[in-house]
């Protein structure tokens, strides 16, 4: 009895782990792996690996309906988003210190 009893929880435990990565990929693809309308677009660049690795990761998944650069997008938005805090203390930091504060010419 005791062995049904622990198999049947581990059965109940590996569902368990399989729902929430389920819902992790659901979540990660309706974050990042979502088409957008890119109309201001700009260049940018990244290295051959990374684009490569994007390229493949982006085209298998989303069977290339997903371009590398709406992924791109989604990634900094994302990013920008959840270190808003931190990145704002920092800019405003840096813009505090002003023109005035700048270091000073060697004149001579």
């Amino acid at each position: 009895m005791y062995k049904s009893l622990k198999s049947e929880s581990m059965a109940e435990v590996k569902q368990s782990l399989q729902k929430t990565a389920s819902k992790e990929q659901e979540n990660y693809k309706s974050v990042f792996l979502k088409k957008r309308s890119l109309c201001n677009r700009q260049s940018v660049y990244i290295s051959g690996e990374i684009q490569k690795r994007i390229m493949q990761i982006v085209g298998v998944i989303t069977n290339k309906q997903v371009s590398i650069g709406s992924f791109i997008d989604n990634v900094l938005e994302e990013h920008l988003n959840t270190h808003n805090d931190v990145l704002s203390v920092l800019y405003r930091e840096e813009m505090q210190k002003g023109i005035f504060n700048q270091p000073k010419e060697n004149k001579e």
